[in-house]
């Protein structure tokens, strides 16, 4: 099974299923979020925006690229571009909070204040947030980051298959036809020499028959 690249193609599948997984759940904890923000009246962070997109373009790319076909392990080097994309992404995630996720005060001044529907109690920093919206805060932050472990997992994987199976399965195709157009032509001229062959000896032995009937 190994040497026809079909378990690579299993494997492939599932990395493409666990990435869609990924790029929706974290789409729609963000896509929640911006409800709430516009709920309130306010802008919604530039880095979450970006996430965002990030996601959507992750869910396109993976619904199509699912199948395996050959063809389409043509693309893993847009795998190593979202693996990049949900690699900053991460990071400008995780620099929001720089590390103390639900204690920072960007998490209880702006997440957890606008997750809580706290600014319909007061203003920010004056209300106390507690948890709200921590679980789901953490959830994007761990989907982000096994998303690009799993694009670089799926660049490095169809880079290897594209690399030895489907390159190899060209370069024997193409070889294929090359020594069926040698073998046809191989063949006509055969069968052109035996015809001249056949004609030259056909012509050399009527020619004494016709001298004969002249004298």
């Amino acid at each position: 099974m190994a040497s026809d690249g079909v378990a690579h193609k299993v494997v492939s599948v599932i990395l493409r299923l666990f990435e869609l997984c990924c790029a929706i759940i974290v789409l729609g904890i963000l896509s929640r979020f911006a409800y709430e923000i516009n709920l309130a009246g306010v802008d919604m962070d530039g880095r979450l925006i970006y996430t965002m997109v990030v996601a959507g373009i992750a869910i396109v790319y993976s619904i199509f690229f699912c199948p395996p076909f050959d063809a389409l392990f043509v693309a893993f080097a847009f795998d190593f571009i979202l693996f990049i994309m949900w690699l900053v992404a991460y990071a400008l995630l995780q620099s929001r909070t720089a590390g103390l996720s639900c204690s920072a005060g960007w998490y209880l001044d702006y997440w957890g204040y606008y997750w809580g529907h706290f600014w319909t109690i007061g203003p920010a920093g004056t209300v106390r947030v507690n948890s709200a919206g921590c679980g789901e805060w953490r959830t994007v932050l761990a989907f982000s980051f096994i998303a690009w472990f799993l694009h670089l997992l799926s660049g490095i994987l169809g880079a290897y298959v594209f690399r030895n199976y489907v390159m190899v399965k060209d370069v024997v195709h193409s070889a294929k036809q090359q020594m069926r157009k040698m073998s046809h032509s191989t063949r006509v001229s055969s069968a052109y020499n035996r015809e001249s062959t056949n004609m030259e000896a056909t012509q050399e032995g009527a020619a004494p028959t016709e001298t004969q009937q002249v004298v």
